[in-house]
């Protein structure tokens, strides 16, 4: 397998599959109702639906650096709909599985020689660019884990 391919099925692994810390976004973001998914456990902290919201910003974000440009999405980051309904929910997590296949597609399609090659940031390679995207959504996947355990 190539390299590339590795990273798309690390994409894939923690977004669908069996993903090595035991559990994929699929499954974090199951039985989550619109009601749960804007609970903070504390003021200052984030909901699901935020962050939820927050990779679609950076998955997107990724998708433009990876298309050779230094620019953001065309949406704000952490943000929530003004209708906090369980039909906004559904379309938010159908973009997310969307922006996911988008950024699939992307990797699938990135030439592997320019792996180590520097990004539009500087000091960051497109390997560090797509190995980075999947520590985030690691690292938020796991907030919404501990999210999840105090709602339910």
């Amino acid at each position: 397998m190539r390299e590339i391919q590795k990273i798309g099925q690390l994409f894939a692994d923690l977004q669908q599959g069996d993903c090595w810390v035991g559990l994929n976004m699929q499954q974090v973001l199951k039985d989550i109702t619109a009601e749960k998914a804007v609970v903070r456990l504390h003021e200052k902290g984030n909901c699901i639906w935020q962050l939820v919201n927050h990779l679609i910003y950076w998955r997107k974000t990724v998708m433009i650096r990876l298309q050779g440009k230094h620019a953001e999405p065309p949406m704000p980051d952490m943000y929530l709909p003004d209708e906090l309904t369980e039909a906004s929910w559904q379309t938010t997590l159908l973009h997310f599985e969307e922006v996911y296949r988008q950024l699939s597609g992307l990797i699938t399609a990135f030439d592997e020689s320019l792996l180590d090659t520097a990004s539009p940031i500087k000091g960051q390679t497109y390997y560090q660019l797509l190995l980075g995207c999947l520590q985030h959504d690691a690292y938020h996947m796991g907030q919404m884990v501990i999210l999840k355990k105090d709602l339910l």
